[in-house]
């Protein structure tokens, strides 16, 4: 038996997907799981004449893919999630599997794809959705199967970790590395959904999903992106023996059947793990309760990075085709009526940068120090630069562990004082 594959989209990663199939074909032979590129569909029909399709019938339309009975999977790589969702829900209603790199089609609109391939009796895979060439869903899914994952801490948009690689390295502004990255193709012409946390929104959610059996709604995820980080903070951080990067962070309370998951800039020791990880590159750190901590690294993007995480999904369904298990993984959690509660932000509990912008006046430190006593905040550690050109002065303040929401009163009331001049900087300390 030949498994039929058809291909919706064929643009950077559908063409890498073209080519390692017909690289690997021969392997996928050997192993016992034959497949053939049948169709694909691509607006852009020009794109076809340079990838080597081979004998696939090539289309403008992806209901001619669709619509071909002899189609056993059928690969979405449109990305959206307005056709995209069109065109997984109808393959799935015409019972053919479906293999997708939408990680924000998964997070935003997961529990109606899970339940309709379980009604249909067939499978929905997504290792592409996170991590690109990382196999961060699979190692989840099965590799970690025997173990109770506690927290998860990711660098999973390359857009951001390239920038503020970039700004920490040539001391660049966040606009000017921005314009370089675009420049290079490590972000898009609207790059809204990168440096806003979004993206790394959607992947937190599936992952954060995996972990807790059940659904983790991505509008409920407090998203923070890196538009405020300033080089004056990344200098800062270096100073004080920090490096500031995008995480996502996921973990199991001890005292609470919710779950904390969130997006944001944090500032991490510069002998962790995760301070090495630069420009494009990409890393999950897990923690198991069996396993104890793994380090997943990588490339999390690009044409066949991506492509190889495709293929291998590819695999996986072929061989359950061949071996009669349609559905050999399971998502019946992954639905609308097993929502994971997520803690508010407000309830966690961390050290924090705090860089204020203040007049240069005697008892402005001291006024400070005061309001956050009074929220039971106390300090860690203190710089005072000297004045700026703009008769500012810069106040870095760490603070030892403290309730988010006490830290966030006390700045509401300090940011009232007549001697503040900007809005204050505000960065979570992970450990």
């Amino acid at each position: 038996m030949t498994v039929q594959i058809g291909l919706i989209g064929a643009g950077t990663v559908g063409g890498g997907v073209i080519k390692v199939l017909q690289k690997q074909k021969s392997i996928l032979e050997k192993a016992g799981m034959p497949v053939r590129l049948a169709r694909v569909a691509d607006k852009v029909t020009s794109r076809f004449e340079t990838l080597p399709v081979g004998d696939a019938l090539c289309t403008a339309d992806a209901f001619d893919v669709l619509n071909d009975a002899s189609i056993d999977v059928v690969i979405e790589l449109i990305g959206g999630v307005t056709f995209a969702r069109t065109v997984v829900i109808e393959a799935l209603n015409r019972k053919k599997h479906v293999i997708t790199a939408n990680k924000a089609l998964i997070a935003e609109h997961g529990p109606e794809i899970f339940e309709c391939a379980e009604k249909n009796g067939v499978s929905v895979y997504f290792e592409a959705a996170v991590g690109g060439g990382m196999p961060v869903i699979k190692s989840i899914r099965e590799g970690l199967i025997g173990n109770d994952i506690v927290s998860i801490k990711t660098i999973i948009n390359g857009t951001c970790n390239y920038i503020l690689t970039r700004m920490s390295k040539e001391h660049l502004c966040f606009e000017d590395v921005l314009k370089q990255a675009q420049a290079n193709g490590y972000a898009e012409a609207d790059p809204t959904l990168d440096v806003g946390g979004g993206d790394s929104g959607h992947k937190v959610a599936i992952m954060a999903s995996l972990i807790s059996n059940g659904y983790v709604p991505y509008d409920k995820i407090p998203i923070e992106g890196i538009t405020s980080i300033s080089p004056e903070d990344i200098s800062f951080a270096h100073e004080l023996g920090y490096t500031i990067k995008l995480l996502g962070v996921i973990n199991k309370a001890e005292d609470s059947e919710g779950l904390d998951v969130r997006v944001h800039p944090a500032m991490v020791k510069d002998d962790h793990i995760l301070a090495s990880v630069s420009d494009v590159f990409n890393a999950v750190l897990i923690d198991g309760d069996a396993v104890g901590r793994i380090l997943i690294y990588g490339r999390g993007a690009g044409e066949l990075p991506t492509a190889s995480a495709v293929v291998s999904d590819v695999a996986d369904v072929a061989r359950n085709i061949i071996g009669k298990t349609a559905i050999r993984l399971p998502m019946s959690y992954y639905n609308s009526s097993n929502v994971v509660t997520i803690n508010p932000i407000e309830d966690i509990v961390s050290r924090y940068y705090l860089r204020f912008s203040v007049i240069d006046e005697p008892g402005v430190l001291a006024s400070i120090a005061s309001f956050l006593g009074e929220q039971g905040i106390s300090i860690a550690s203190v710089i005072q630069k000297e004045r700026h050109s703009d008769e500012s002065v810069p106040v870095i303040i760490l603070t030892h562990e403290a309730l988010e929401s006490g830290l966030k009163q006390a700045l509401s009331i300090i940011e009232e004082m007549d001697y503040i001049l900007a809005r204050t900087q505000m960065i979570r300390i992970e450990q």
